[in-house]
């Protein structure tokens, strides 16, 4: 599981379960090649038994037995046969599966083909998709064998055409790109019937979060509301998404955290990794002390690639956990450390921060410091 999932789990430890009135957070561990689940106090709840395993999403996992996925419930109870080449995570009910083509024979380099399935485990569509992103504000984009970019409803079918760039709705837009990743490129939103509501002027933006987006234009960032009106002054140097009421921001190299009117609520003290910005979630948030990763001299990290293909790379920096005034409630003294969800956060224990791959030195930590689940 950790082979493929370490990006994941920085961001995804977490998921709420339901059986009966109870809530149950679980937690995907690995043991002697085998994935299970512990509980938020690092108890076993699903034995490890599947050969994969992904996060918790509206009460059920993708798991893997031999080479098919399928989902298990939060007793880990199989409640989707595996039959899938691949299984994303439910969301709105619908979850994205590649299924195989029959007797999983090949056909020109490619194993199958991609579409979704209900909380049943049955196909919504009759299309057969190039790819099938996951749903969001009751959409999804997918890509067709023509290679057309569609969005389709949780019925399955396709409302129209349009390239939205990060594939996903928020708060009822989506973001998109005139000209993709070139330096002429502007940005701009649609609404949910393909419409442009915000016309695309600004050089840089995310994703709509807690009703405003982080955009760019000229020399400065800020946010604009859902109307396209500029909501808090482009004044900063760079910035990121609302969560839990505070969004981060650059000044002079720095990164701090401000309120929805603006207001400098946590001043600019934390290195900034642009793509990666610290958000708060369950109440914190994780930041980093030290330099903020950047490339060396040739335009590559200073990286080392180990024999079994994992990227790591030296750290200039220590991660720490803040809360809403910024004081720490964790002192910064981890080389990597996830976000928080439902108590508990993905810490590497090693001394390398892990670019991409594996480490057999990780586990799950609590808000106090204590690590309540490790992998050795």
């Amino acid at each position: 599981m950790m082979k493929s999932s370490i990006s994941a789990l920085l961001f995804l430890v977490g998921c709420v379960s339901l059986i009966g009135a109870q809530q149950v957070a679980l937690f995907p561990i690995e043991k002697n090649g085998k994935t299970g689940y512990i509980d938020v106090s690092g108890r076993v709840i699903i034995k490890p038994q599947f050969d994969d395993g992904w996060p918790f999403n509206e009460g059920v996992a993708p798991v893997r037995v031999g080479d098919d996925w399928g989902y298990i419930d939060a007793t880990g109870k199989i409640v989707i046969k595996p039959q899938f080449f691949q299984a994303k995570k439910f969301s709105n009910g619908i979850a994205s599966v590649g299924v195989w083509f029959p007797q999983k024979q090949v056909i020109t380099s490619k194993v199958g083909f991609y579409n979704y399935i209900d909380r049943k485990g049955q196909l919504i569509s009759k299309d057969q998709f190039e790819v099938a992103f996951s749903f969001a504000d009751g959409l999804a984009q997918v890509l067709t064998w023509d290679y057309k970019n569609g969005i389709i409803d949780t019925n399955g079918t396709l409302k129209f055409y349009f390239d939205i760039y990060n594939a996903g709705f928020s708060n009822g837009l989506a973001m998109f790109k005139t000209n993709g990743n070139m330096p002429d490129t502007k940005v701009g939103y649609i609404d949910k019937s393909g419409k442009i509501a915000i016309p695309p002027t600004f050089d840089y933006g995310e994703d709509f979060s807690e009703g405003l987006a982080c955009v760019s234009s000229g020399n400065g960032s800020g946010f604009v509301d859902s109307n396209g009106k500029i909501a808090i002054e482009l004044k900063f140097d760079g910035c990121g998404r609302f969560y839990e009421g505070l969004a981060p921001v650059l000044v002079n190299g720095l990164g701090g955290f401000i309120d929805k009117t603006g207001k400098m609520v946590i001043p600019p003290q934390f290195a900034w990794n642009p793509g990666k910005e610290s958000r708060f979630s369950d109440g914190v948030a994780v930041v980093k002390i030290g330099e903020s990763e950047k490339p060396t001299k040739d335009g590559l990290r200073n990286v080392t690639i180990t024999p079994d293909r994992n990227i790591m790379a030296n750290s200039s920096g220590l991660y720490g956990v803040i809360d809403k005034t910024g004081k720490f409630v964790m002192p910064p003294k981890y080389v990597q450390l996830g976000d928080f969800e439902n108590g508990l956060a993905w810490v590497n224990l090693s001394d390398a921060y892990i670019i991409h791959g594996d480490t057999n030195r990780w586990g799950y930590i609590n808000k106090q410091g204590k690590i309540v689940w490790k992998s050795f």
